[in-house]
């Protein structure tokens, strides 16, 4: 059975709901540039990026709407608290592994929609019948991650440039970011260092698209 409930203090709500909506505008504005390539160049790789980060804006987002309404700054019924809370966790999860499924589909060249959907419905179970979703999220966003990461790694053996070395650092930090989270099971300071390293990440990911947009 999924289980979403986090235990912590009512203050963390707060900077919770900040924190999300940050990374969230972040991975919004990373879309907007992806698309402004997508359109100069036509480039496939482009429209998977601006796919997977609308896709990842849309989850950060949901999750931040999600922490507002239990850090109770709407004044509404508990059974629309807990109806909200579940839509926007369960939203989170979701548009994320789709998103990280798109990179591995631009990364890895796979064209074949139906291989990409089934790799999709594979990562349900593992969530689904988790004790917890909080482990299983973030483990298996650490393996597809990964998995990207190499990806990029390769590119940037081959092509050796400030751009790729961006990209492929970003993705390092992101990964790195997974496990992070997981430790905020120990202390809500972890989570707090968590999102700074995964928008650092984001902001590397937006510097590099920045530096092939204004290189046209």
């Amino acid at each position: 059975m999924l289980n979403i409930y986090l235990p912590r203090p009512e203050w963390f709500f707060g900077v919770d709901t900040t924190l999300e909506a940050f990374a969230g505008i972040i991975a919004l504005l990373i879309a907007f540039v992806s698309y402004k390539l997508y359109r100069s160049t036509n480039e496939r790789s482009y429209k998977y990026f601006l796919a997977s980060f609308v896709l990842l804006g849309g989850s950060f987002l949901s999750r931040s709407v999600a922490d507002a309404f239990l850090g109770k700054f709407f004044n509404v019924s508990p059974n629309i608290i807990g109806l909200v809370f579940f839509g926007g966790y369960v939203g989170h999860i979701f548009l994320a592994l789709a998103a990280y499924l798109l990179l591995i589909a631009s990364t890895y060249k796979i064209e074949d929609k139906r291989l990409l959907v089934m790799m999709f419905l594979l990562l349900v179970p593992g969530l689904v019948f988790s004790a917890s979703y909080f482990l299983s999220f973030y483990v298996l966003s650490s393996i597809l991650l990964l998995f990207i990461t190499w990806a990029y790694s390769q590119n940037y053996r081959k092509v050796r440039s400030v751009t790729s070395a961006l990209v492929f650092g970003a993705f390092i930090l992101l990964t790195l970011a997974q496990p992070l989270f997981i430790l905020d099971m120990r202390s809500n300071i972890w989570y707090v260092f968590a999102h700074a390293v995964q928008a650092f990440a984001y902001l590397m990911l937006l510097a590099a698209l920045l530096r092939i947009l204004l290189k046209r």
